[in-house]
């Protein structure tokens, strides 16, 4: 990580940040590498010169800190223009704690860079993409510093039990626990109660024994509920108590028994919009977003493919072959409604039909393509084109075409995106409006 002390008095500054407690592996001299963290102190310099300086262009700090005091928080008046998700600014009240908290933020950017960038990760999450690294911050912060409930959103196979596993995995106190999996499409309505919370001896025909469920079995470590979306509601009734007392009764029993587990939970259902329908209890939604991270689909990932194709390869169980540039342009290219799972069985099919050779060549190629090819950027006005023409040799009218085409908007923007709010925001409506069209109604007119 390099650490940027932006005033005259560099040196002194990161003399009392070290005797503050920054750790001495962390060089605040502005010659390290890595993730660029800029550290502003009012009263020592001029927090507006240096926003202009570090904040007008491009590249971008990964970090812009702004300390102050009480005695010097009118000299750091942060500006509309400053970017989100960058800026943070400290007030303390005085020097010695404002050095202190200075020194603890670029200890947890340290340590944040450091999971990024350890071998290990990058072995389990494969990819470097901008939007990927995001993602796997936002779960390394999860993870480590984090012991609340977490809702992972994405596309079906995009790696939400990936993450999930991640996220118990950087957990100091649960990882050494158990990582249960319940798969809530499975759950049937008759022994769904059993799986969640396990059953006495005879509670129910053929209960021979006393048995755990999932819920007693991920004491000590982290119960991950997949496609939540998909329980029922008396189910999701039920679920709520043992999220929030830690408490549940086997089916059968009386007395109440806990359990102390981490909660992840995922879905690629829109849970906003089922609580609206009243298909998904608003407070338990409440009580699993605790934190929200979307996984990006592929699509939104396209230059991780490379990487993610060698993967792939090393785990076919043989040597890893060179692969031409025809076939890696191709396997780049196209659309995978899948997403990384369907590339992954793509590249598995493909190693299979080569095995053995030393190069992965174009003939193996033939018939494994998913899906269509992705539109590029320049065609895409022709495919709509092309699209219209045939929707008016159908017989629609211009009414039809605008009603269809809105549709399949909201659709896929909701699908990307993960949630209404998301989907509003990439088409340029608000939440209501997008709401309304969903309902088939116009959104009203504005003042």
């Amino acid at each position: 990580m390099r650490v940027v002390l932006d005033h005259e008095g560099g040196e002194r500054l990161s003399q009392s940040l070290y005797q503050h407690g920054l750790p001495d592996d962390i060089d605040a001299s502005g010659a390290g590498e890595g993730a660029l963290v800029v550290v502003v102190v009012a009263g020592l310099a001029s927090v507006a010169d240096a926003a202009e300086h570090w904040l007008r262009h491009l590249p971008l700090p990964d970090a812009f800190i702004i300390g102050c005091t009480h005695r010097t928080r009118c000299n750091c008046q942060p500006e509309d223009w400053w970017p989100d998700g960058i800026c943070d600014l400290v007030t303390a009240q005085d020097e010695d704690a404002l050095l202190t908290e200075l020194a603890m933020r670029l200890t947890r950017l340290s340590e944040l860079e450091s999971i990024l960038d350890s071998a290990w990760l990058h072995e389990r999450a494969v990819g470097s993409s901008p939007v990927w690294r995001r993602t796997l911050q936002s779960v390394a912060e999860v993870g480590r510093f984090s012991h609340g409930a977490c809702l992972l959103l994405g596309e079906s196979g995009c790696g939400k039990e990936l993450l999930a596993r991640l996220v118990h995995d950087l957990d100091p106190e649960r990882r050494r626990g158990p990582f249960v999996v319940v798969d809530c499409t499975t759950l049937s309505p008759e022994l769904s109660g059993s799986e969640l919370f396990g059953h006495a001896r005879g509670a129910f025909t053929h209960a021979l024994s006393a048995r755990d469920g999932a819920v007693a079995l991920a004491d000590g470590g982290t119960l991950f509920l997949d496609e939540i979306g998909e329980l029922e509601l008396p189910l999701q009734a039920r679920l709520l108590r043992v999220i929030q007392e830690h408490t549940y009764k086997r089916v059968g029993e009386d007395n109440w028994r806990q359990s102390d587990f981490r909660l992840t939970c995922a879905t690629n259902r829109n849970l906003e919009d089922d609580v609206l329908s009243g298909r998904f209890r608003a407070d338990l939604f409440f009580r699993i977003t605790q934190w929200t991270i979307r996984a990006p689909s592929l699509s939104e990932r396209r230059e991780d493919i490379p990487a993610l194709v060698r993967h792939f390869l090393g785990q076919s169980g043989q040597k890893v072959p060179c692969i031409m540039p025809e076939v890696m342009a191709r396997l780049k290219a196209a659309d995978y409604p899948g997403n990384v799972r369907e590339l992954r069985n793509v590249v598995l099919r493909m190693a299979d039909r080569q095995r053995g050779f030393g190069v992965l060549s174009t003939g193996c190629l033939q018939g494994m393509m998913p899906g269509r090819p992705v539109v590029s950027a320049e065609s895409w006005e022709q495919t709509m084109a092309s699209a219209v023409e045939g929707a008016l040799d159908a017989g629609m009218g211009l009414k039809g075409i605008g009603q269809l085409a809105e549709s399949m908007a909201v659709q896929m923007a909701e699908r990307r995106m993960g949630s209404t709010a998301r989907a509003a925001e990439l088409l340029g409506v608000t939440p209501r409006a997008l709401q309304l069209r969903r309902r088939g109604r116009q959104p009203e007119a504005g003042p």
